[in-house]
């Protein structure tokens, strides 16, 4: 060794430092369980570096060894969380009770690591078979408090950050994929529902969900005020929710801002959609229908139930469901119709995807799509919610014979 007080470039070494006969610098130490640890660098600056580390690590030990677990942040999470609407956080607390809160909430922060997380995650996956979705909605929830902890000093790392990466890769093939309706699926859906039946009250709803891409709340939200007949316009600013504002107490109504700033929004009205909304309005005429309340100050909704209260939507995905089931039993008893020999059970959000795939196939402008959806984004339009029939990649494929045929000439 060379002279323990000094580097050779004559530098006063600090404790615990040295420089090696082969010229690199050596940093050694103990920690708090008498391991003795030495790390190496070219440089005595580089070594400094990798010392700042390991004293960093070192307070890190004791500034974060403490007996705060996620359940006792989510309390300090929820106290300090502000800006976000009463209905999200209402599904942030049931995803929470649900999959959190017993076992892994008692996790201590001091022993949460990235690896740990992601064991978590993949135990719900295959062991209790939660789809990837719900698992990233919890990672979005931890995170968040995850935040909290991190701000205050309390960790040093979000492990969230990333943990979904890998798990949506490897599982890809789980996650349950939302379609949109055929061409001919979505004919016979609006033929059945024109027909004198049980469920002829809800052609116009349905209307106005497959030629709008409307949401389901901002569905039930409508009010006749919104419809602009003159310059066949829809004015979406609202979205009707209808649940308990506590834990096991009555279900209130209340209107809330739409989902995201972009999603207020004016939709233009095409000749069906104006067509149902006048069905609607007679239909309630006739039968005597009179809205019968008041939600935060607004009346006159324009989905209503014969008691006059707004559209059970909640209920919505129930009647699609039956609807589903006649139909596929009226092919099934004549063995086919439009080609088609059975039919899928229909969901509400399928409506909006079916939207959008439609404006897809007719050639429409995404970004025009994209703000008649809502979506603050073109890519969500693009990557979530539009399919491409065979018939439409038949159609776009031919365009190659056209420029080929074209050049020869």
């Amino acid at each position: 060794m060379t002279d323990n007080r000094f580097s050779s470039n004559k530098i006063k070494f600090k404790k615990g430092e040295c420089q090696r006969p082969n010229g690199i610098f050596e940093y050694r130490w103990t920690d708090d369980d008498g391991k003795r640890h030495s790390v190496y660098a070219r440089s005595l600056v580089d070594l400094r570096k990798k010392e700042e580390e390991i004293l960093k690590d070192t307070l890190d030990k004791v500034k974060f060894k403490t007996d705060y677990t996620i359940n006792s942040y989510f309390k300090i999470w929820r106290k300090v969380k502000s800006g976000v609407r009463e209905t999200t956080i209402n599904t942030y607390l049931r995803v929470y009770d649900r999959y959190i809160q017993s076992d892994f909430g008692n996790t201590k922060l001091e022993d949460l690591n990235y690896s740990k997380l992601v064991m978590f995650y993949k135990d719900l996956i295959e062991n209790h078979g939660i789809g990837v979705s719900t698992v990233d909605n919890i990672n979005v929830i931890l995170s968040m408090i995850l935040n909290v902890a991190l701000r205050d000093g309390v960790i040093r790392t979000n492990p969230c950050i990333g943990a979904m990466k890998e798990l949506k890769h490897q599982y890809s093939g789980t996650v349950k994929k939302v379609n949109a309706l055929t061409r001919a699926e979505q004919t016979l859906l609006e033929e059945f529902l024109s027909r004198p039946s049980v469920y002829n009250s809800l052609s116009p709803l349905i209307t106005v969900m497959l030629y709008t891409g409307i949401r389901v709340g901002e569905l039930g939200g409508l009010k006749w005020s919104d419809i602009d007949f003159e310059n066949n316009e829809i004015h979406i600013n609202h979205t009707l929710i209808y649940e308990s504002k506590t834990k096991g107490g009555k279900s209130e109504y209340s209107l809330n801002p739409p989902k995201t700033r972009t999603s207020e929004r004016c939709i233009p009205m095409n000749i069906k959609v104006r067509e149902a909304l006048i069905e609607e309005k007679n239909r309630q005429k006739i039968k005597g229908i009179k809205c019968a309340i008041c939600v935060d100050g607004y009346t006159n909704f324009v989905f209503l139930a014969d008691s006059g209260k707004p559209f059970d939507y909640k209920k919505l995905n129930h009647r699609l469901d039956r609807i589903s089931e006649a139909i596929d039993n009226e092919i099934k008893r004549k063995g086919s119709i439009y080609g088609l020999t059975s039919f899928p059970h229909v969901h509400s959000h399928m409506l909006r995807h079916t939207f959008a795939t439609r404006m897809r196939e007719a050639g429409a402008d995404i970004k025009a799509t994209s703000d008649i959806m809502g979506h603050h984004e073109v890519d969500i339009t693009l990557n979530t919610y539009t399919d491409t029939s065979d018939e439409f990649k038949r159609k776009e494929i031919s365009l190659l014979d056209s420029t080929t045929t074209h050049k020869k000439a």
